[in-house]
């Protein structure tokens, strides 16, 4: 993940003259004394507000989560069972698109019981192996109201949640606990793809500017 904190250091110095008590005794001047350098408040960064459900439903976020899932698995035709051509294409990308509805449902109810934050913060510094830490962790923890943190629940059953009613509608062969935990954990690891890109893309970007000019 973008340096989140820039402090920006102002330096002041108050100087004291000396002046003479006596007109024989002089006391020494006073030396100026520099004062601490404040620095000012760092505001956190503000997340964008919520779309809402019902913008949510026909948002980039719902075409990112359906369309290349579709895509990939109509070349692999999983599952099997819902064959090739048009007729496969609508089966998968009406399973997703529910997947994503249902689990965005799931994810909001959670959230609004036990309070989270689960937008992604990119660290933006920092060595590579730093930075993964940083994505890896923020996969599966959020940010609490006061401060502090908290393991993400909302998306963690949004992600199990979301595929284990899928397999209502799906195959009677994906209708079992390890394909509930294996999805589950693919949905988890695409969240973490996510994430790896909104670290990173922008130093990305910055290289081929550089280029241009």
């Amino acid at each position: 993940m973008k340096s989140l904190f820039a402090l920006c250091l102002g330096v002041s110095f108050l100087s004291a003259i000396g002046c003479a008590q006596d007109a024989t005794v002089a006391e020494p001047p006073k030396t100026e004394q520099p004062v601490a350098p404040v620095t000012p408040a760092v505001t956190p960064p503000t997340d964008p507000p919520d779309r809402g459900f019902w913008k949510d439903l026909i948002s980039p976020r719902a075409l990112l989560a359906t369309a290349p899932g579709t895509l990939l698995d109509q070349i692999h035709e999983f599952p099997k069972e819902w064959g090739d051509g048009v007729p496969g294409v609508e089966k998968r990308a009406a399973s997703l698109y529910g997947q994503f509805v249902i689990g965005d449902l799931i994810e909001r109810g959670v959230k609004s019981i036990h309070k989270e934050n689960t937008r992604y913060r990119r660290r933006g510094d920092g060595n590579f192996f730093l930075r993964m830490e940083h994505i890896i962790v923020f996969t599966v923890v959020a940010r609490k109201p006061d401060g502090g943190y908290t393991p993400a629940y909302s998306t963690l059953a949004n992600d199990y949640g979301s595929w284990a009613i899928a397999t209502l509608w799906s195959p009677h062969s994906l209708r079992n606990p390890a394909s509930i935990f294996e999805w589950g954990t693919g949905n988890v690891g695409v969240r973490a793809g996510g994430n790896l890109l909104r670290e990173f893309w922008p130093d990305v970007k910055s290289i081929f500017r550089k280029k241009k000019k």
